[in-house]
């Protein structure tokens, strides 16, 4: 099988492009992991065709974990992605797109766009966790249609190429999620090193005027005698 894009060549499922050593590969068994934080539900309709559809989303900012986004030949782009959530009916499996955004394909340094489609009742169980605090970070691993360098083997970390643009078309990728999970953000540290649930001293009740009136008259006298039993002992030696 030979495929002819505008500036690459696929034969076997081999990519070549000119004046770029080498050819690459795809290889399913290579998932690629995401991290993903600053999570924030939206809710909001929107008009397609005269009618009214869900425009309800999740947004946030997700990066390659343990792994490398890059472009053959190019520079870029940066590993920092925006992060768009969205539900379809039925429960099959979620779907990733990677893409620049639109006319953004000039620019080298674009920055990816992640689309996470979930089905509807994990969008809205993800959702719910979100909004009771349990849901701060977000990890998900996909298998993709991005492009390994042929003989990399096992390097670490992985980079995952993005196929060059096509007769005209913007650059995306498409993969299947394999898993995802999610968790509450973990606790500041007290900047003041108190254990949570520990009392305060300095925020403790005062104690009793008249008990601490008490005490300092105490000590008092206690010198005064210390005091006298000093002078007793000097005339005592005289």
């Amino acid at each position: 099988m030979n495929d002819r894009t505008d500036s690459a060549s696929i034969v076997d499922g081999r990519m070549t492009l000119p004046g770029v050593a080498g050819a690459f590969v795809q290889d399913a068994a290579r998932p690629l992991a995401f991290a993903a934080d600053g999570l924030v539900a939206i809710s909001g309709h929107e008009w397609r065709d005269g009618v009214l559809h869900d425009a309800a989303r999740i947004e946030g900012h997700a990066r390659p974990d343990g792994a490398t986004l890059a472009r053959i030949g190019q520079t870029g782009p940066a590993q920092d992605l925006s992060l768009t959530i969205r539900s379809f009916p039925g429960d099959s499996a979620p779907l990733l797109r990677l893409s620049f955004p639109a006319g953004a394909q000039g620019d080298l340094d674009a920055r990816l766009a992640a689309e996470l489609f979930l089905p509807q009742p994990l969008f809205a169980g993800l959702r719910q966790d979100l909004a009771e605090g349990r849901a701060g970070s977000l990890s998900f691993t996909a298998t993709t249609n991005l492009w390994l360098r042929q003989g990399a083997g096992d390097d670490e970390p992985p980079v995952f190429h993005l196929a060059p643009e096509a007769d005209g078309r913007p650059v995306q990728a498409h993969g299947r999620v394999q898993s995802i999970s999610w968790r509450p953000l973990e606790p500041a540290a007290d900047p003041h090193g108190l254990a949570t649930g520990q009392p305060d001293h300095e925020a403790e009740e005062p104690e009793d005027p008249v008990a601490e009136q008490l005490r300092r008259i105490n000590w008092s006298l206690k010198q005064v005698l210390i005091v006298l039993a000093f002078l007793m002992l000097i005339i005592a030696i005289k």
